[in-house]
């Protein structure tokens, strides 16, 4: 009997390109579609990553996805409690006793969150292939970090609209707080991210930021301030020559805008 033939994906990129799995998941799944059930429930214990019987994340969505089409609920029961460990265990832990608790909340909504959407995303694909659950294939940890910043983003500006607005008492400004809470991006913490592909994603979406974005962002990572009351201060505004800060967080704005669009961050990208 001829093993199964690995389906391959059919998303694609911006420039047209289609995605593609990492090599050594595509060698899995060709061995996988090998085994039967009964093998392959047994190796989704094994928890060292190490060994050659463990199932990658991104495997296990294959298999769960080609599920549809059977009535075997014990395999996918099984293949979907797996899943969402590993969905779990590539959050970040909610303790009670986060020094910020409003922050510790919005995490947890954010796990929630990230759930509830993953599940959305496998109902609907079981219903009605697509391509939304592609990009799990290539990355699951990646695809759930986008999942996650997103719901953060989603929950932080959702307390930013029910709580009272904080000014800086001297500027007038928004508070550092509240800037957070309404979708500013860390992004030397982006770029340290434990995943290189991820890494990789984030520094070609600021390249790709226009020139005038760029520029203000690149300063924003060398923690200069926007403006200054202080003449001898080296600002954003006087770096970029314009004369009102408004103008600078007006392109913050933007080029933040356009990063969340790029790394899948923010209400377009449910």
């Amino acid at each position: 009997m001829s093993a199964r033939r690995v389906k391959p994906l059919t998303k694609r990129r911006s420039d047209g390109t289609p995605y593609t799995r990492r090599r050594e998941v595509e060698e899995a799944l060709e061995r996988l579609t090998e085994q039967s059930r009964e093998n392959i429930v047994t190796a989704l214990k094994i928890r060292d990553a190490s060994s050659p019987l463990y199932i990658a994340s991104e495997a296990i969505v294959y298999l769960i996805r080609g599920t549809r089409h059977d009535n075997d609920e014990s395999y996918f029961n099984e293949l979907f409690r797996e899943l969402m460990r590993r969905l779990s265990a590539a959050l970040p832990r909610v303790t009670g006793e986060s020094a910020d608790r409003s922050e510790n909340v919005h995490a947890a909504n954010a796990r929630d969150r990230v759930r509830d959407t993953f599940v959305k995303r496998l109902i609907e694909d079981r219903a009605e292939p697509g391509t939304d659950l592609d990009y799990f294939e290539v990355m699951f940890a990646a695809a759930i970090a986008a999942l996650r910043k997103t719901s953060m983003f989603q929950a932080t500006r959702q307390a930013a609209r029910t709580e009272s607005i904080e000014a800086d008492e001297e500027t007038g400004e928004p508070s550092a707080a509240v800037e957070r809470a309404v979708g500013s991006l860390d992004l030397k913490e982006e770029l340290l991210s434990n995943d290189p592909i991820y890494r990789s994603r984030v520094a070609d979406a600021i390249r790709a930021l226009p020139d005038k974005l760029g520029r203000v962002v690149e300063m924003i990572m060398r923690d200069m301030p926007i403006d200054s009351s202080d003449d001898s201060v080296m600002t954003i505004r006087k770096a970029i020559g314009v004369k009102s800060e408004k103008t600078v967080r007006n392109r913050r704005d933007e080029a933040y805008r356009l990063l969340r669009e790029a790394l899948s961050i923010g209400d377009d990208h449910d």
